[in-house]
Protein backbone atom coordinates (compact mmCIF):
# COMPACT_ATOMS: atom_id res chain seq x y z
CA UNK A 1 0.00 0.00 0.00
CA UNK A 2 2.76 2.43 0.82
CA UNK A 3 4.31 1.73 -2.38
CA UNK A 4 0.92 2.65 -4.18
CA UNK A 5 1.16 5.73 -2.36
CA UNK A 6 4.32 7.10 -2.97
CA UNK A 7 3.45 6.15 -6.79
CA UNK A 8 0.57 8.47 -6.76
CA UNK A 9 2.10 10.99 -4.81
CA UNK A 10 4.65 11.26 -7.43
CA UNK A 11 2.27 11.30 -10.54
CA UNK A 12 0.07 13.92 -9.21
CA UNK A 13 3.40 15.99 -7.99
CA UNK A 14 4.66 15.74 -11.70
CA UNK A 15 1.08 16.52 -13.07
CA UNK A 16 1.40 19.40 -10.61
CA UNK A 17 5.01 20.61 -11.65
CA UNK A 18 4.17 20.27 -15.35
CA UNK A 19 0.83 22.91 -15.00
CA UNK A 20 2.46 25.19 -12.69
CA UNK A 21 4.59 26.23 -15.65
CA UNK A 22 1.40 27.11 -17.84
CA UNK A 23 -1.81 26.87 -18.74
CA UNK A 24 -2.29 27.58 -22.58
CA UNK A 25 0.16 30.48 -23.54
CA UNK A 26 -0.03 32.08 -20.03
CA UNK A 27 1.88 31.29 -17.13
CA UNK A 28 0.19 30.46 -13.57
CA UNK A 29 1.80 32.59 -10.73
CA UNK A 30 2.04 35.51 -9.05
CA UNK A 31 2.18 38.91 -10.81
CA UNK A 32 2.24 42.73 -8.55
CA UNK A 33 0.64 45.46 -10.36
CA UNK A 34 -0.96 48.72 -9.99
CA UNK A 35 -4.21 49.19 -8.20
CA UNK A 36 -6.90 51.09 -10.16
CA UNK A 37 -7.62 53.93 -7.54
CA UNK A 38 -3.73 54.68 -7.07
CA UNK A 39 -2.65 57.90 -6.93
CA UNK A 40 -0.71 59.11 -10.39
CA UNK A 41 2.06 61.10 -8.30
CA UNK A 42 2.36 57.84 -6.03
CA UNK A 43 2.83 55.63 -9.04
CA UNK A 44 5.29 58.31 -10.52
CA UNK A 45 7.30 58.16 -7.61
CA UNK A 46 7.26 54.13 -7.98
CA UNK A 47 8.20 54.28 -11.71
CA UNK A 48 10.76 56.41 -10.88
CA UNK A 49 12.63 54.66 -7.96
CA UNK A 50 11.98 51.47 -9.63
CA UNK A 51 13.72 52.13 -13.12
CA UNK A 52 16.77 53.16 -10.59
CA UNK A 53 16.61 49.47 -8.89
CA UNK A 54 15.92 47.70 -11.60
CA UNK A 55 15.36 47.38 -15.61
CA UNK A 56 13.19 48.87 -17.26
CA UNK A 57 13.72 49.05 -21.10
CA UNK A 58 10.54 47.54 -21.69
CA UNK A 59 8.67 50.57 -20.53
CA UNK A 60 11.10 52.71 -22.57
CA UNK A 61 10.13 54.46 -25.90
CA UNK A 62 10.60 51.04 -28.18
CA UNK A 63 10.22 48.94 -25.65
CA UNK A 64 7.70 45.88 -25.69
CA UNK A 65 5.44 47.39 -22.81
CA UNK A 66 5.29 51.21 -23.75
CA UNK A 67 2.20 53.30 -23.99
CA UNK A 68 3.18 56.74 -24.27
CA UNK A 69 -0.57 57.91 -22.38
CA UNK A 70 -1.19 54.75 -20.04
CA UNK A 71 0.50 55.20 -16.93
CA UNK A 72 -0.69 52.04 -15.68
CA UNK A 73 0.63 49.60 -18.19
CA UNK A 74 4.64 51.37 -17.15
CA UNK A 75 3.60 50.86 -12.99
CA UNK A 76 2.11 47.37 -13.60
CA UNK A 77 5.55 46.26 -15.08
CA UNK A 78 7.97 48.29 -12.74
CA UNK A 79 5.82 46.66 -9.79
CA UNK A 80 6.41 43.50 -11.43
CA UNK A 81 10.07 43.96 -12.30
CA UNK A 82 10.16 45.08 -8.61
CA UNK A 83 8.91 42.36 -7.12
CA UNK A 84 10.47 39.80 -9.30
CA UNK A 85 13.80 40.69 -8.27
CA UNK A 86 13.29 42.38 -4.88
CA UNK A 87 10.68 39.97 -3.93
CA UNK A 88 8.25 42.99 -2.64
CA UNK A 89 5.29 44.51 -4.06
CA UNK A 90 4.43 47.88 -3.04
CA UNK A 91 0.81 47.45 -1.66
CA UNK A 92 0.58 51.20 -1.49
CA UNK A 93 -0.13 51.20 -5.03
CA UNK A 94 0.33 47.78 -6.26
CA UNK A 95 -1.72 44.59 -5.75
CA UNK A 96 -0.65 40.49 -6.18
CA UNK A 97 -2.90 38.99 -8.80
CA UNK A 98 -3.10 35.49 -9.87
CA UNK A 99 -3.67 36.25 -13.99
CA UNK A 100 -0.73 37.00 -15.97
CA UNK A 101 -0.59 40.40 -16.77
CA UNK A 102 1.48 40.04 -20.05
CA UNK A 103 -0.15 41.27 -23.49
CA UNK A 104 0.85 41.50 -26.88
CA UNK A 105 4.67 41.18 -27.46
CA UNK A 106 4.37 42.53 -23.42
CA UNK A 107 5.94 39.55 -21.25
CA UNK A 108 5.57 39.67 -17.62
CA UNK A 109 8.48 37.73 -16.15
Amino acid sequence: MEKINISLFLIFFLVGVAHSKSIGHKQVGNWCVAQANAPDDKMQGFLDYACGVTDCAAIQSGGPCYDANNIFTHVDYALNQVYKTKGTCNTEIGMIVTVDPSFGSCKFQ
